[in-house]
């Protein structure tokens, strides 16, 4: 099962639209470029009924960072974080309806096989957790 929670709604992944690309910058470092998409049917299922907490959007969340140039530990793997993003990273945020700036993101495992990380986003005047979790293979 797939991961990606706003406050206690899981809109899972949807793997195929979602994307991890780790490119050499020519430094010696890696750049990371992330973008996550919720899964659309489970997006429906959440927002059937017309007073459901997400009623109001009109597709999932889409989280995405870009730019941001990491080093890599041995054995390809790493862990970074918690991050800047307004300074790590050329742009980052999620996107559901309105920008929500993320702040206190932590990748907590990006490896050959699997994506763990976690922050907070500012959307729609409130202040919420998000978790990403996807498998990579």
């Amino acid at each position: 099962m797939t991961v990606f929670s706003i406050g206690g709604t899981n809109f899972e992944v949807d793997v195929a639209k979602s994307g991890i690309r780790l490119e050499g910058d020519g430094s010696g470092l890696l750049e990371l470029n992330i973008d996550i998409h919720g899964d659309d049917d489970v997006f429906m299922r959440l927002t059937e009924e017309d007073d459901a907490e997400w009623a109001w959007a009109l597709y999932p969340p889409a989280f995405f960072l870009h730019g941001l140039r990491v080093q890599a530990g041995p054995q390809g793997e790493f862990t970074a974080g918690p991050l800047d993003t307004e300074s790590d990273a050329e742009e980052s945020g999620i996107y559901m309806m309105e920008y929500g700036d993320v702040s206190a993101v932590h990748v907590v495992e990006l490896s050959a096989r699997r994506l763990a990380m976690s922050g907070m986003v500012d959307l729609c005047g409130q202040r919420l957790p998000f978790h990403i979790e996807m498998p990579r293979a």
